[in-house]
């Protein structure tokens, strides 16, 4: 059975959508079929980190209207076992709602072993919407207190939708959270009383869907798959002798 699972946050900027392709990428990797949906119809660009724009002919508003099939309108992503469905635009998006995109979901689940479904950040009418249609959720989030607070919001509305979700901490600086600058992976978890199930590094400097890491994915798609296994640990590399001195010269290796 296709597991559904929207992926969300308290804000924008906390890298929501390349936390979905990253995951989605790690979990086709370990042989799962993923397809990636867009519900994000005010800021999408699922299709953009995903070097895909170009190739869009039709989105998810043609085939709740009927003007194509699903089949028609999902994009292979250049990995094996990964699709996206992408989103509409404008006025077309907002006259979607969950029933119709839980359709959509129906519709892939014997296709599919996972959706993720990249939602507006917030609380308004599009996360209802798209968490509406799921069975499970992701809060990203960023390890700062303005970022926590608005996660802590959005872990408490999907309590209300009887999902509890876990939580992906995006942008760590390994090196603040080997110093204890920035909490903790187990203060984060004893803050917002819920599960962390991927530390993502910040990688300076580092840009696009192919180039970030796969690493910290591949652990955190290992724990949705399987539930096996502990996230990535980026102050790792910046403890002991030698981690002294990458926090110095300010060198990373993930």
């Amino acid at each position: 059975m296709m597991k559904s699972i929207v992926v969300t946050s308290g804000k924008g900027g906390v890298g929501k959508t390349t936390v979905t392709a990253c995951l989605g990428r790690a979990l086709a990797r370990l042989g799962a079929r993923v397809v990636l949906i867009d519900a994000d119809f005010g800021l999408n660009n699922l299709d953009v980190v995903l070097d895909l724009e170009s190739r869009v002919v039709y989105d998810i508003a043609d085939v709740m209207e009927n003007r194509c099939r699903v089949r028609q309108a999902l994009l292979e992503v250049n990995v094996r076992n990964l699709f996206l469905l992408p989103s509409a635009h404008g006025y077309l998006g907002e006259r979607i709602t969950a029933q119709n995109l839980k359709a959509v979901l129906k519709s892939l689940s014997a296709t599919f072993d996972y959706a993720l479904v990249d939602c507006p950040a917030g609380i308004e009418a599009g996360f209802n919407r798209a968490v509406g249609a799921c069975d499970g959720a992701i809060v990203v989030t960023t390890p700062h207190i303005s970022a926590l607070r608005d996660a802590n919001k959005v872990v408490t509305l999907l309590t209300s939708y009887k999902i509890t979700p876990t939580l992906v901490i995006n942008r760590v600086r390994g090196d603040l959270l080997a110093d204890g600058k920035i909490p903790s992976m187990s203060e984060i978890e004893q803050i917002l009383k819920v599960k962390v199930d991927g530390m993502i590094p910040e990688t300076d400097g580092v840009y696009g869907f192919r180039s970030i890491p796969q690493k910290p994915f591949d652990m955190l798609a290992k724990r949705v798959h399987t539930g096996t296994g502990e996230p990535f640990d980026p102050a790792a590399c910046y403890r002991g002798f030698f981690g002294a001195i990458r926090r110095k010269i300010g060198k990373t290796e993930y």
